[in-house]
């Protein structure tokens, strides 16, 4: 269905929906959700007519957006919740999901031709949507760490670490969930800012997708102290990403840092100044994202490293879209759900 229409049934029908203090009123929760699919539409029609130019740090991204959009059908089509009575009837919101699933699998026969082997140390979390629970929480000023932090990131590495963590690493025998100590002290080390920062939170947010993380009772406190270290990722991500917007120094990684934070829940990150912002930044012509709207220098262009940019037709840039497509799906599921 149209995605005009789908807004049409959506206004007139009656939603039980998402209130806080960072979300708007009820009344506006469609039209922005609205807003947010529409762009995300336009985004991929561009993915699909340069599929051969996406890089796997691209996929990945749309990988997130795969997963909110999923969890945005399956709580629009549950009978559970009896409070719910918008629903994805059309599966407007799942032929989307569809499409990034055509679009990924193009791209990665793609990128199987030019880096097999690096295909095959990520694939574990390129080739499916990516899930994660979300569990509305807040942020904690208390945990905002003071001194001289770190932007200092190694690529090389982060790689070593997260291909150690998915079971496809060089070391004999390599198994999932394997986690040296090494890189436990790298993941968890304080003090970090930029890339660094948000590249510790995708670690543990990949541990968890892929299961890493024990449920069992008997784990509770595990499990929270977990939690902690999201709350202090989170908590300082937010501090860094209040300046980001307001400097526009990076907008890939204030996309970074919006999306990692806010598909956990941290709802604080789901701004509407910071949503009108990142419309704004899609190319009206493309739909794509490219760097035409800031200043920041070129990244470097390669198809070998996870999350590292890849420029695409028209000047479009692979990494940056890929998180817009997952900020906005996370917009999209948080203003309709």
């Amino acid at each position: 269905m149209h995605l005009k229409l789908f807004i049409f049934f959506i206004v007139y029908s009656s939603i039980h929906l998402i209130c806080s203090s960072t979300l708007p009123s009820p009344e506006l929760h469609m039209k922005y959700g609205g807003e947010a699919l529409n762009a995300l539409q336009r985004l991929l029609a561009f993915f699909e007519s340069d599929v051969d130019d996406l890089n796997l740090d691209g996929v990945y991204g749309l990988r997130i957006s795969q997963g909110q959009l999923n969890a945005l059908h399956d709580i629009l089509t549950s009978t559970s919740n009896d409070k719910q009575h918008l629903t994805d009837k059309n599966n407007h919101i799942q032929s989307l999901s569809i499409q990034i699933e055509r679009i990924s699998n193009k791209s990665l026969v793609a990128i199987a031709r030019d880096a097999t082997a690096y295909l095959q140390r990520f694939i574990l979390v390129a080739s499916k949507p990516f899930m994660i629970d979300y569990e509305v929480r807040e942020i904690d000023d208390n945990l905002i760490e003071h001194g001289e932090r770190i932007s200092d990131f190694n690529e090389e590495e982060s790689d070593v670490c997260f291909a150690e963590l998915l079971g496809s690493s060089n070391r004999p025998n390599s198994t999932q969930c394997f986690v040296s100590q090494t890189c436990w002290n790298m993941m968890t080390s304080s003090l970090s800012k930029d890339y660094r920062l948000t590249h510790q939170l995708l670690w543990f947010l990949i541990a968890k997708n892929i299961g890493c993380i024990d449920n069992r009772p008997v784990s509770n406190l595990a499990n929270k102290n977990f939690k902690s270290l999201e709350d202090r990722y989170c908590s300082n991500i937010y501090q860094d990403a209040k300046i980001n917007f307001n400097n526009n120094d990076n907008q890939d990684l204030f996309l970074e840092e919006v999306l990692l934070c806010s598909i956990l829940g941290y709802e604080e990150f789901l701004r509407l100044d910071w949503f009108s912002t990142i419309l704004s930044w899609q190319d009206e012509e493309s739909g794509c994202y490219n760097r035409a709207s800031e200043s920041m220098e070129s990244y470097v262009k390669t198809k070998r490293h996870l999350l590292i940019e890849q420029e695409m037709n028209n000047g479009c840039l692979s990494h940056k879209s890929g998180l817009a497509s997952g900020v906005l799906a996370t917009y999209a599921r948080a203003f309709l759900q």
